[in-house]
């Protein structure tokens, strides 16, 4: 028997990377901020937190003392959880609350900064760290849950991840982790000329070749249509398409292109329309416009790893086959999904238009 519990809380974590996380973003900011220019300086980071929240504060000072994307100078950082003797002679002496403060206290000095996680915002231990970071005029960041706590009043920046299931912040927690480690590695030590995927689900004209150097390390899926009216034969299709690489790279005929192929009445929805629909989708990673009449160019620039079409076509007649397999890649027809076209709809709607 298979148990849903994986994908019960992979889609649990989908549905709040899907919620607002734009405050998130402007306290990752203000954080990154902080972290870079008390680096830079010469400082280093002093991490806390307990159980789960320890074990972040431990790989946070791993990929600065060690590295996180690629080989660069090391970075100073020390997690408070550790060592044991100290940690247990701290609290056997002074009480369990005081184990972060009294290294603080101790270890700190002008420039350091330090970096408390707590999924709840109220663990005492944490607190007291960060009341000593203050006292001593250290720069204080945060991470917790979503509900109001102690330590998002104390902290100089908190990111509050929306949230108040443990699970879930923790493991947005991680996430933040990383992408701060990548922000300072990328602030302190950049790299010309290397591409990064774009952020955005809608890749403008000009960033195409950028898209291009970017997706080439991936095994990259593209596929392409016009996607006037999108029914479950798309999405089918989609899904299908995605499963069978990295990353979806969909190829939109604009307007003008879709006119000369569909006729003067098409489109029925306008090339932003169709785009904003197509990237809501969780299947698509990235929608890209091309206005000849067939994605050819688009394939050449991109040279994906795999081209997929529907069960309409076959390899012969699929544009790009020939460019894609001769350059590494491979071709793939999925059925249809039951009688789904978007030429049955239009004539159900009194519309003789080709699909």
């Amino acid at each position: 028997m298979t148990h849903p519990r994986f994908l019960a809380d992979a889609a649990a974590l989908r549905r709040l990377l899907g919620s607002d996380l734009r405050p998130l973003q402007d306290g990752f900011t203000r954080a990154l901020g902080l972290l870079t220019a008390a680096l830079k300086a010469g400082g280093k980071v002093l991490a806390m937190g307990n159980g789960g929240s320890a074990a972040d504060a431990e790989h946070l000072v791993a990929e600065l003392v060690g590295r996180f994307g690629y080989d660069r100078p090391s970075l100073p950082g020390l997690a408070l959880t550790a060592p044991s003797p100290t940690f247990t002679a701290i609290a056997n002496d002074y009480g369990f609350d005081q184990v972060f403060a009294r290294q603080v206290r101790g270890l700190g000095r002008p420039g350091d900064i330090v970096f408390a996680i707590s999924t709840s915002g109220n663990s005492p231990n944490v607190l007291r760290a960060v009341e000593a970071a203050r006292e001593l005029g250290l720069p204080t960041i945060g991470l917790t849950g979503g509900k109001d706590s102690q330590l998002a009043t104390l902290a100089e920046v908190t990111l509050r991840v929306p949230s108040t299931q443990t699970p879930r912040v923790q493991e947005i927690h991680a996430l933040l982790i990383h992408s701060l480690c990548r922000g300072i590695e990328e602030e302190l030590f950049p790299r010309e000329g290397v591409p990064v995927l774009p952020p955005g689900k809608l890749v403008p004209p000009d960033r195409i070749d950028e898209l291009a150097r970017a997706i080439a390390p991936f095994r990259s899926v593209f596929t392409n249509g016009c996607f006037d009216v999108l029914h479950p034969g798309h999405v089918a299709l989609l899904q299908d398409a995605r499963a069978t690489g990295d990353l979806l790279v969909l190829g939109l005929n604009t307007d003008e292109s879709v006119r000369r192929l569909k006729g003067p009445s098409r489109p029925l929805h306008a090339f932003a329309d169709r785009a904003a629909v197509l990237a809501a989708l969780e299947a698509v990673d990235f929608v890209v416009g091309f206005g000849e009449d067939t994605p050819l160019e688009l394939i050449r620039r991109l040279s994906p790893k795999v081209l997929v079409k529907g069960g309409d076509y076959t390899r012969d007649t699929i544009v790009g086959a020939d460019w894609v397999e001769t350059h590494g890649g491979e071709v793939k027809v999925f059925p249809l999904l039951g009688t789904h076209s978007t030429t049955r709809i239009l004539q159900g709607h009194g519309s003789k238009q080709d699909a």
